[in-house]
């Protein structure tokens, strides 16, 4: 092999686990978001406070779409008004009026889950996704060592 072929073998193993590290950073980066929302929602239905919420309409304002928003009142007697999430599976629409189980941060009321709508199979989504361009990431950069 003459030596401009060895270099461009080094070069291209060099870049490949140079592309192998940038996506393992990428699914690390992608399973740490759904890691962390995963660890939310159970951070609020574990230590977090209940209250049952009143679903109000959201103001409809020029071509925005209609949110529902949830309304309860936190342990001091103040009123949060948030939006109510995405429902999880085929779980039917919220109804003005309609009576919903929240959990709250008592020391930020403004983060809150909703029962029912917590946006749970995102974060997995997230989390799989992650691990699984670490792996593709981790096998692309063990080619560099071939």
């Amino acid at each position: 092999m003459t030596f401009a072929a060895l270099a461009a073998t080094a070069y291209c193993r060099s870049v490949l686990a140079v592309e192998g590290v940038i996506v393992v950073l990428g699914g690390a980066l992608a399973a740490l978001a759904g890691a962390t929302g995963l660890a939310r929602i159970r951070r609020l239905r574990r230590s977090g406070l209940t209250a049952w919420a009143t679903i109000v309409p959201a103001l409809r304002g020029g071509d925005e779409p209609e949110r529902i928003l949830v309304r309860f009142a936190v342990a001091g007697g103040r009123v949060i008004e948030r939006p109510s999430g995405r429902p999880s599976g085929r779980r039917r629409r919220l109804s003005p009026g309609q009576k919903v189980l929240v959990w709250y941060d008592p020391a930020d009321p403004d983060d809150v889950v909703t029962y029912g709508r917590t946006g749970r199979w995102l974060d997995w989504a997230f989390l799989a996704a992650g691990l699984l361009l670490i792996a593709v990431g981790l096998v692309i950069a063990s080619l560099h060592g071939s």
